[in-house]
């Protein structure tokens, strides 16, 4: 919440802006002179009387912070948007510039779940640097170790698993995976579920990736996370799942609509300006196919 103004303030703004009366607020809610007390930040309301307020103004509470902190996300929200806005590890700069921003909130307060996120963070930049899932599991052990104690996990919690899947062996994978899920369709109605979805079926996949008798389950799910980051204009997820959908046919014997479909997908990434990604598939693909890329430009 923003320090520089109080509760009551943005409460009696949204009411004054709304052209709402005293009256239209505190009937059947509360006192006229507990409105008169709130507004004048003399009293902090309880959870049920600012819910039955913002119900008033038919706004959401998360709507309500964002108005209340300058129309500005929190440091901890601008933290989780830059981290899915983060969709490779090639992108090991916006990596490090949120691991700066981390360390700088941290010092100033503990938050478990960015100390959480700056392990996998790490382990983000740990494995594009070596291309070894193994070193990349032990930075990420900590945040697993204190998850795993959870009777329940909220949305904070499924974003850190969903992106540390590569930590189990397959047999512990279908089983959070199917944990997961049963979260995330309790989450169908929070409006970043789909992402959540995305995420998991992605990440999946590539922990299949390097188990070669798997290639139906890892096509099974590209499919699922492509068509759901179809449906959310998610483009670099969609070339991601269509690059390896392409290492699955060239491994079935498709050689010729493999190498169509990984032309488009360079094609695309280099008019998008995705460098360094196109530069991580391009060696990929020089491994799976023994052909380099470098006269198409």
């Amino acid at each position: 919440m923003n320090k520089d103004k109080n509760l009551g303030e943005t409460l009696k703004e949204i009411r004054v802006n709304c052209s709402l009366k005293e009256r239209d607020v505190y009937e059947s809610v509360m006192s006229r002179a507990h409105l008169y007390q709130i507004e004048k930040n003399q009293q902090m309301p309880s959870w049920e009387i600012v819910n039955s307020i913002l119900q008033k103004f038919t706004m959401s509470l998360a709507e309500f912070e964002y108005i209340h902190n300058n129309y500005r996300l929190n440091s901890i929200q601008q933290v989780i948007k830059d981290f899915k806005e983060i969709k490779s590890s090639t992108n090991t700069n916006a990596i490090n510039a949120l691991l700066e921003k981390i360390n700088k909130i941290l010092k100033i307060e503990k938050n478990e779940f960015l100390i959480d996120l700056s392990h996998v963070l790490k382990a983000l930049n740990l494995f594009q640097a070596t291309q070894d899932f193994g070193s990349s599991k032990k930075l990420v052990k900590p945040v697993w170790d204190r998850l795993a104690k959870k009777d329940a996990w909220y949305y904070n919690d499924l974003l850190l698993i969903t992106n540390i899947l590569y930590a189990f062996d397959d047999l512990t994978i279908q089983h959070i995976y199917e944990r997961l899920l049963s979260y995330i369709d309790k989450y169908k109605n929070f409006n970043t579920s789909k992402e959540l979805y995305i995420n998991i079926n992605y990440n999946y996949a590539m922990c299949l990736r390097n188990v070669t008798t798997e290639t139906e389950k890892m096509e099974l799910y590209l499919n699922n996370s492509m068509q759901a980051a179809q449906e959310v204009n998610d483009v670099i997820t969609v070339l991601n799942c269509r690059y390896y959908l392409a290492e699955i046919l060239w491994g079935k014997g498709n050689e010729k609509e493999a190498i169509e479909e990984v032309e488009k997908v360079f094609i695309v990434l280099s008019i998008l300006q995705e460098e360094e990604l196109l530069m991580d598939k391009q060696n990929d693909w020089l491994e799976v196919s023994s052909r380099t890329w470098t006269s198409m430009y």
